[in-house]
C-alpha cells in the first residue's frame, strides 16, 4: 500500500490527481472530514475569533469568553474555561442548549451548569458582533430583548462544514446535498456506485468513532462484495461535560413520530442508592419504550461518568431487550448503574416508595 500526502482532485470518474501526479482507481472512498462552520454573523470578518481549533492553542488565559451555539463543543470547551477561571457566557439559537438531546437532559445540563456560574441564554438570535481593540461585542435578540455581551474572546462553536469542496466531485459523477455533505446510500456508496464516502463528509453523526465504522463498512462494502449497513438508532454519543451527557436510540419525539405513542420514564440520579452515598445531587436518566411490547428503544441521560454508564443501554437496544429483561439483571450494589435498572422499573412500580435492591 502506498501512502501519499497531499490534496487530491478527481479529474474524472476514475481518475484523480494529487501533488501533479494521475493515479487511477477501480474504486475510491472519500474520507476527508470537516472543518468549524463560521456563519456570516453581519461584522464577523472584523473580529479576531477562535473556532474549537484556535482555543486549544490559546497562550494567555482569558478573563472572559463569549460562546456562540450550546452543541457538545461550545458546551465542553465552555466549560473547561469556565473551570480555569474564565468568566464563559453561551448563546445558543434555539430554546434549549444540545439542540438533538432530550429536553428533560438539555435543562438538567444547563441547571448544573449554571449552578457553576456559566451565563446560558437560549433563544438567541445574532444580530452583529465586532471587536474594539481587544474586546469583542455580540448583539443579539435574547427571547425578544436587545442585549449586547461583551468579552475577551469570541469563541464560534456553531457547527461544521463538509471538506467537499475543490474536490471535482462533478466531474467524478458524485452528488453532494445543499450544505456540500456528499450523498451516501445505505451502503456508503455514491451516486458514482464505485465512489464510497464516509465520516464527517457524509453528515450523518459527527463521532469519530462512526467515522471508523462508516469507513470499515464502506471498504467492506467496496472490495469483499457485501452488503453492509449501519443501524444509527443503536450508535451511542456523548457530550463530556461535568456532569456528562450519553445517549442511544430513540427520543420520545422519535417515538411519537414513528409510534403516535410514547412510554417513557424519568429517574432523578438522587434516587440512586450509590449517588446518596457520595452525596451526587445532579442528573437524570430517561428510557424510552416500545408502547406496545416494552422493548427499549432508547435510553438519555445526564450523570456522572454517563458515558461510561450508557453501554448496558446500547446492548439493550441493539438486541431488543425489555424493560423486564433490566429489571431481571442483578445489578452490583451501590452503583451509579443500577439508575437503568431504577428506570425499568419505574414502568412497573412507584419507585419513590422502594427500598434499595428490591427486584
Amino acid at each position: 500500500m502506498d501512502y501519499i500526502e497531499g490534496r487530491a482532485r478527481f479529474r474524472s470518474p476514475s481518475e484523480i490527481e494529487v501533488n501533479g501526479r494521475i493515479l487511477a482507481g477501480e474504486k475510491f472512498l472519500i474520507a476527508t472530514g470537516s472543518r468549524p462552520l463560521v456563519l456570516p454573523f453581519p461584522g464577523i470578518e472584523g473580529v479576531k475569533y477562535l473556532t474549537n481549533r484556535e482555543a486549544m492553542e490559546l497562550e494567555e488565559l482569558p478573563r472572559s469568553m463569549i460562546v456562540i451555539g450550546a452543541g457538545p463543543v461550545g458546551l465542553e470547551l465552555g466549560q473547561m474555561f469556565l473551570h480555569f477561571g474564565t468568566t464563559v457566557t453561551v448563546l445558543e439559537k434555539i430554546p434549549q442548549i444540545l439542540p438533538r438531546i432530550e429536553p428533560e437532559v438539555a435543562n438538567e445540563l444547563q441547571r448544573c451548569l449554571e449552578a457553576e456560574g456559566m451565563e446560558v441564554r437560549c433563544a438567541c438570535e445574532i444580530q452583529r458582533v465586532w471587536q474594539e481593540r481587544e474586546a469583542r461585542f455580540v448583539q443579539a435578540d435574547v427571547m425578544g430583548e436587545r442585549q449586547i455581551f461583551q468579552a475577551d474572546q469570541l469563541l464560534l462553536a456553531t457547527g461544521v462544514v463538509p471538506n467537499s469542496d475543490d474536490m471535482g466531485l462533478e466531474e467524478a459523477g458524485v452528488r453532494t446535498d445543499a450544505k456540500g455533505f456528499i450523498e451516501a446510500n445505505d451502503y456508503l456508496q455514491t451516486s458514482a456506485p464505485h465512489i464510497y464516502a464516509a465520516g464527517d463528509v457524509v453528515g450523518r453523526m459527527f463521532l469519530e468513532t462512526v467515522a471508523a465504522k462508516e469507513g470499515a463498512v464502506a471498504a467492506a462494502n467496496a472490495f469483499e462484495d457485501v452488503r453492509k449497513g449501519i443501524d444509527y438508532d443503536t450508535i451511542p454519543a456523548a457530550v463530556f461535560t461535568n456532569p456528562q451527557v450519553a445517549t442511544v436510540g430513540l427520543t420520545e419525539e422519535e417515538e411519537m413520530r414513528r409510534f403516535g405513542a410514547c412510554a417513557c420514564r424519568t429517574v432523578e440520579v438522587a434516587r440512586i442508592p450509590k449517588a446518596k452515598a457520595i452525596n451526587e445531587d445532579r442528573g437524570l436518566i430517561k428510557m424510552v419504550i416500545h408502547p406496545e411490547d416494552s422493548r427499549i428503544l432508547g435510553v438519555h441521560m445526564v450523570a456522572p461518568n454517563a458515558a461510561d454508564l450508557i453501554h448496558e443501554a446500547v446492548l439493550a437496544v441493539k438486541f431488543g431487550l425489555t424493560a423486564d429483561d433490566i429489571i431481571d439483571t442483578v445489578h452490583v450494589f451501590p452503583t451509579l448503574s443500577e439508575g437503568i435498572k431504577l428506570a425499568a422499573q419505574a414502568f412497573t412500580r412507584d419507585i419513590s416508595v422502594m427500598a434499595c435492591c428490591v427486584e
